[in-house]
């Protein structure tokens, strides 16, 4: 079953997708983009998920995670052209029970329209 549109996923946005300056829309761009959802494990724990098994340094360190819901997600799908029904499938990981794919195929325009509307979660001060 589907994700609901009311919940949040996010995902990490590491050093090659984000130059400190730009975020590439290769961020979302093709099919089975891995996300996480945020009603599954808390934002504050996806962190040392994501140092963990996502970032690969020293080349591919984790930046911020990039958060967007699910209905505003489809909502971009829908008015772009060609219109494109998104979906979020849960797809649990033994690392990371609130990962989940979106199976559809993203285009570099739809892309595009998606990257301004995600809210940055920067990584908490190490104290």
């Amino acid at each position: 079953m589907s994700v609901v549109p009311s919940e949040d996923i996010v995902r990490a946005v590491c050093t090659d997708k984000w130059d400190g300056e730009r975020l590439s829309p290769s961020l979302f761009v093709g099919e089975n983009t891995s996300v996480s959802r945020l009603a599954i494990v808390p934002l504050c724990d996806h962190w040392d998920l994501f140092r963990q098994y996502v970032e690969k340094p020293p080349e591919r360190r984790l930046e911020w995670i990039a958060e967007i819901n699910v209905g505003r997600l489809q909502e971009l799908g829908r008015t772009h052209t060609p219109s494109t029904a998104l979906t979020v499938e849960p797809k649990p990981e033994a690392w990371n029970p609130a990962h989940a794919e979106i199976p559809q195929r993203i285009t570099r325009g739809l892309a595009s329209r998606i990257l301004p509307v995600l809210k940055r979660h920067h990584p908490p001060p190490h104290h």
